[in-house]
């Protein structure tokens, strides 16, 4: 597989995660509402529907990072590492956000029925386990590891600086954002979209970037050089 190739591939998952995840938010908002058990339960379809678009996110999240792997690894392998091992906490953290939907869709099919109406407080709980892993995987482990994809790609220049630097500044707002709501602070969305904005738009410029201009070649020739001392010494 040539560099080139490895940058569209990177840029298309990039790309299919962001679509995936949006899509499949919207597609879970009936567990999200008030009657949640009666209106799961209405919209099965729609629910699984939103999971399984939640999944394709997880396998892009997670593909993204082992691409880079390969690349990373001949500037700083720790640091690669670091970003392969926080992508894949995000998106354990991901998967187990959407497993509980499907736990509530689960309570809501039988919400109703004699003697199960006390399924309410664990689906509340379930709902909770939702909201705090989603929290944790979209915008804590996002904010950790898109610090540290853009400190590796300032280091190794393969994409243009001013594409790194705002990454990194996204980075920590989302971050920011994410540490914020898990000590409860409800912010309005007018400043959730301001924390979330720089590094959504980010994401989709970079993925534009790989997928038509790839990797700086002259920094991916240096790094190439590079190799067989490092393996040398």
């Amino acid at each position: 597989m040539t560099q080139r190739t490895t940058a569209r591939i990177i840029g298309i998952l990039f790309i299919v995660a962001t679509a995936a995840a949006i899509v499949g938010g919207t597609f879970l908002l009936p567990t999200q509402e008030p009657s949640y058990l009666v209106d799961a339960a209405a919209k099965e379809g729609q629910v699984v529907t939103g999971v399984l678009l939640e999944l394709i996110m997880v396998m892009s999240v997670i593909g993204v990072a082992v691409m880079f792997f390969p690349i990373f690894k001949r500037r700083n392998e720790e640091l690669a590492l670091g970003y392969v091992g926080a992508r894949a906490l995000e998106g354990v953290l991901l998967l187990a956000a959407s497993v509980s939907a499907l736990l509530v869709l689960a309570l809501s099919q039988d919400y109703g029925q004699a003697g199960v109406a006390s399924v309410q407080p664990l689906g509340d709980l379930l709902l909770a386990v939702r909201e705090w892993t989603y929290t944790l995987g979209s915008l804590v482990m996002l904010g950790v590891s898109a610090l540290i994809l853009y400190s590796l790609l300032y280091q190794s220049k393969l994409v243009p600086t001013w594409l790194s630097v705002w990454g990194l500044i996204g980075g920590a707002l989302i971050l920011v954002r994410g540490m914020l709501e898990m000590y409860g602070l409800e912010l309005p969305a007018a400043a959730q979209a301001l924390f979330a904005a720089p590094i959504a738009i980010n994401e989709m410029v970079l993925a534009v970037w790989l997928i038509a201009k790839g990797f700086d070649t002259p920094a991916l020739a240096s790094e190439l050089e590079e190799e067989p001392a490092a393996v040398v010494g």
